[in-house]
Order: structure tokens, then sequence, then C-alpha cells
């Protein structure tokens, strides 16, 4: 199908987030130029790379306007409102620098868009489900549809299924201030939670997003994610603690701090697991039964280990 055949009304600006990307630049772009619906403008944001990631977009040869910028190393969420900055378009869709869209992502997404806004909805936010491959092998599906308003969704849990499957309204991310600059960690649910306050989010339930999650993710490192999460969870409380009960208080917390907890288990690392669960006790003594009572058990098994390493 050609481009002109499933030209939309709206303009779209994709914005790329690249550090160190060398590797896998190129296919971004190229998955972004096999479009059935191209985008009208690309702004890739190079966050301090010191490889030949800046080189290989500035000799991309796009079928859109493509824009480097660059900048010293400020993480994902600066560079991504350094991109936001610059567009200029309805719609900004997301996209990392290692991740790759399925060819009709963009024409699916503003077909929903559209649909949904003859029937009278308000949306903010659109994504699709996501395929996630590791390194080492393992493959996961994201497939969380949302169908209008899911404010409460976000207390439990990070509902969207990947920042490069979004498609939002530019005007709408804009007002809001963009990505928490703040927090290294949990900024992309942070602001899709402030979306969800107002606006409706929903899903394309196809997958139209292949992601890469390399060994720089949080299951692989938690201890340098984990004073991030901590952060994350006193910003999210000092905004929406007041609109929560006390008992989805309890909730986003004790979760918050077991996925945590989870992945320190999974690595062995028992002093953090302890030290995450009495952090999740003092809390709450439902930290106790949380999740029927799996973090107490994994507590419980980090405290001998410990205990006998002491030995």
């Amino acid at each position: 199908m050609s481009n002109h055949a499933v030209q939309s009304s709206c303009s779209v600006c994709v914005v790329i987030p690249m550090y160190n990307a060398a590797n896998s630049i190129q296919k971004a772009l190229e998955s972004l130029s096999h479009q059935t619906r191209l985008p009208d403008n690309v702004i890739v944001v190079d966050d301090g790379s010191n490889d030949l990631g800046p080189q290989i977009v500035k000799d991309y040869a796009a079928p859109f306007p493509l824009t480097l910028l660059q900048q010293a190393n400020e993480g994902p969420a600066s560079a991504r409102n350094k991109g936001l900055l610059h567009a200029e378009e309805t719609f900004v869709a997301f996209l990392d620098a290692d991740d790759q869209w399925h060819p009709q992502k963009l024409q699916k997404q503003l077909a929903l868009y559209e649909e949904l806004t003859r029937k009278g909805h308000r949306v903010g936010l659109i994504d699709s489900y996501q395929l996630s491959e590791f390194s080492d092998g393992k493959r996961q599906l994201e497939v969380r549809r949302k169908c209008g308003r899911h404010f409460t969704n976000f207390i439990h849990e990070n509902v969207i299924n990947g920042t490069s499957g979004v498609l939002v309204i530019r005007e709408v991310i804009v007002a809001l201030g963009g990505f928490n600059q703040a927090l290294h960690f949990s900024e992309d649910r942070f602001l899709w939670t402030r979306i969800a306050e107002h606006w409706e989010i929903h899903t394309v339930p196809q997958v139209l997003v292949k992601r890469s999650v390399n060994s720089e993710n949080m299951t692989a490192q938690p201890q340098k994610y984990y004073p991030h999460k901590v952060k994350f969870i006193e910003l999210y409380l000092a905004r929406y603690g007041a609109m929560l009960t006390k008992q989805q208080r309890i909730h986003f917390v004790l979760a918050n701090h077991a996925e945590f907890l989870n992945a320190f288990s999974r690595r062995g690392e028992h002093k953090h697991v302890v030290t995450v669960f009495r952090r999740m006790l003092e809390y709450s003594w439902q930290a106790l039964i949380f999740f029927k009572g799996k973090p107490t058990l994994r507590y419980l098994y980090a405290r001998v280990k410990t205990l006998c390493g002491a030995a």
C-alpha cells in the first residue's frame, strides 16, 4: 500500500533518544522507512554518545525529514524532552534506538485514533502490543490492552506496554512538562499516569513493536536502579497520595518495592532482599501477606543465607 493511500490529516514526529547505539540505530531508522504511513518528521537526540551512532544518523538516506540533535549525557528523559521541544507535529511517537516498529504501526494507531475521536472519545495516548527480546534469548509478549480511563491501573503497575509503542498528542505531553528529568527510572510511568488523569488511553491489540532488552536493564542491575525507584515512589505519593485510599497507597508502595526485592532475590543478592523487605515492613505490616506472602518467603530465605554467610 502506498504512503499516500494511508496518509492521515494529522502529522507525526518520531523522537528517538540515542546513546551508544551504533549497532542498532540504522535498523531502528529502517523500521521507520518501511512504515506504510511514513512519519512527517524524525528527530534523533544523541545523548552524549562516544561511538559512531551520530555519524550513522547523518549518513542515513531517509524518506522523511531527519534531524540529529546532540547534548551531553543526561539520560533518556532529557533526550526525549529535547526532541519534544523541537517537534511541531500533532502527534509525537517515541522509538528507542535499539527497538523496531512493525511496518503498519503508525497507520494502525492513527486509524484507531480517528475512529475513536469520531465516536466522541477524548484520547490522549495510544500504544500497541510489544514483543520483548532479551539478550539471553528469552522472549516476552507485553499485551496489556487499554480502552478508556485507566488512571487507577497505574497504581498497581505501568500498564503501557512499552515507550517505543506510544503515540501521544504533542499538546498534551507538552502541557504536562514532558518527562520528569529528576527521575532516572519510571519517569515514563509517571508521565503516563498524568496523562491518564484526564485523558483516555487505548491500545491497538497487535504486536507492532519489537523491543531489545540488553544487560543494562533493571533486572540485570537492580542495585543501580533501586534508589531511583525509591525516589519515584516519593514523587508519586507527593502528587497522588491524597487522591488514593489508604489501601491503594499501601499497595502502591509495597508493589514497587517488591519489584526490586524479587530482582535482588533472583540474583542471589540476599542482603539487599533483607533491606528492601524491612523497608516494606516499616511502611505496612501488610508486607507480611503481600502477594500471598511471597516477599516474606524470599526475605526468610535471604535471612537464612545471610546468617549462614556470617557464621
